[in-house]
């Protein structure tokens, strides 16, 4: 996984952990930046390096705001958007201003201002990172612009500006901990209940299961036919109580997002696993007559296997829905390598999705099937993100949908 991809996953984690107000704080910002240069244009005037950056701060302010309009494919870089937006349009901008202008009045209230808008927007860990990492580009850019930073501060100002600044750190150490505090307690009470469920679930299945393993036809006067489908019927049923066991584990891990390193990771090969997911789930006849395999490299990855197997059987299931419904198509499975890539690939050749509801295919609770959830792809993203990987979707409309896992 690239640079640039580790970024947008940090800021995608934080994004779902604290949310992100996109159109709020995109309108906000396009007028905040906007009405100071006719207010002040005169001031400035012929000054490149203050417009640029008044400018650049417009134009990141109206690319979140209507950021959702995003090409499907580019929106998992939108968090990052989001973060860089508000580095640049918050610290950055006022520490270049400081620079350019000296510590007057005006960019105080200003400083302590966009400390208290950054604490409502962000959570305390991206506060930080976001704004020592913009204040210290800001004074980098200023520097290089050849600005210097006027230390002189009337004795007026002097108290006004400790008081502030003093405020605000009483801001970010009550408020800001508190809120966070409350998080931490919502989540534990979370994960504590789920996993009082799971075992609740857990205890009565494993007695199942150890039942239908030991269960077997012992009368003589039985045919072998039917000791045969009695042995198939048992052997599904032994799957649909495993299937059960990842879906717990799933619903853990979902719970968990918030600690990814909880996963657990071993190294499996690809072979192997798209094998074992068609033994364990994916016998069904119809599903044999239209499933397609082709592993073209037999490459080994790092991964969770139990909730591995659940994405694919997760993507099977949703091409053999499609494929019945439109009454046509196949389904393929493909893994192989390709330049830094190691990748594994489910397609159906059936109705595709509409453009207009790809963009929130991977969204919680987002689901375009009479019976669904909307739940199945938000946890296969969920899943493959946990383990530094990333799955994208690609759609013609009435040909072909194809999800592909990335590691």
């Amino acid at each position: 996984m690239s640079i640039l991809d580790r970024m947008a996953a940090w800021s995608e984690f934080k994004v779902k952990e604290y949310g992100a107000r996109y159109v709020a704080f995109g309108i906000f910002s396009v007028v905040n930046y906007l009405l100071p240069m006719y207010m002040w244009s005169d001031e400035h005037s012929g000054e490149v390096a203050v417009y640029s950056v008044r400018i650049a701060a417009i134009l990141l302010s109206f690319f979140i705001a209507v950021s959702e309009t995003i090409p499907a494919k580019y929106q998992k870089y939108r968090p990052l958007l989001w973060h860089f937006t508000v580095m640049f349009c918050l610290p950055f901008f006022v520490t270049f201003m400081v620079w350019h202008e000296g510590i007057t009045l005006l960019w105080i209230i200003n400083g302590c201002l966009a400390c208290l808008l950054g604490l409502i927007l962000l959570d305390f860990m991206s506060f930080l990172v976001l704004y020592i990492g913009g204040m210290l580009i800001g004074a980098v850019v200023a520097m290089l612009l050849g600005y210097r930073l006027q230390l002189d501060m009337p004795d007026f100002l002097l108290y006004p500006s400790l008081y502030m600044c003093v405020f605000i750190c009483g801001i970010v150490m009550v408020f800001s901990r508190d809120r966070e505090k409350n998080r931490t307690l919502q989540l534990n009470a979370m994960r504590a209940l789920a996993s009082t469920i799971a075992h609740e679930v857990r205890t009565p299945l494993a007695t199942v299961s150890m039942l239908l393993k030991s269960m077997k036809l012992s009368d003589e006067k039985v045919s072998k036919e039917t000791a045969e489908r009695f042995d198939d019927k048992r052997k599904k049923a032994l799957s649909e109580v495993s299937c059960i066991f990842s879906l717990i584990d799933l619903m853990l891990m979902k719970v968990s997002i918030f600690n990814r390193n909880c996963v657990e990771i071993e190294p499996v090969y690809i072979q192997d696993l798209v094998q074992e997911s068609i033994d364990r789930y994916l016998r069904d006849d119809f599903v044999q007559k239209i499933l397609r395999v082709n592993v073209i490299d037999n490459f080994s990855v790092n991964i969770n296997k139990t909730l591995m197997l659940h994405v694919i059987f997760n993507l099977v299931q949703n091409a053999e829905y499609q494929v019945k419904a439109e009454g046509k198509g196949e389904i393929y499975i493909l893994a192989g390598q390709e330049r830094k890539w190691k990748y594994l690939t489910i397609k159906d050749t059936a109705s595709g999705i509409h453009p207009d509801r790809i963009k929130s295919i991977f969204e919680p609770f987002v689901t375009f099937k009479p019976q669904g959830t909307g739940l199945g792809l938000s946890f296969c993203k969920t899943v493959v993100e946990s383990m530094n990987a990333c799955i994208e979707c690609r759609s013609e409309y009435g040909k072909y949908t194809e999800f592909t896992i990335k590691f």
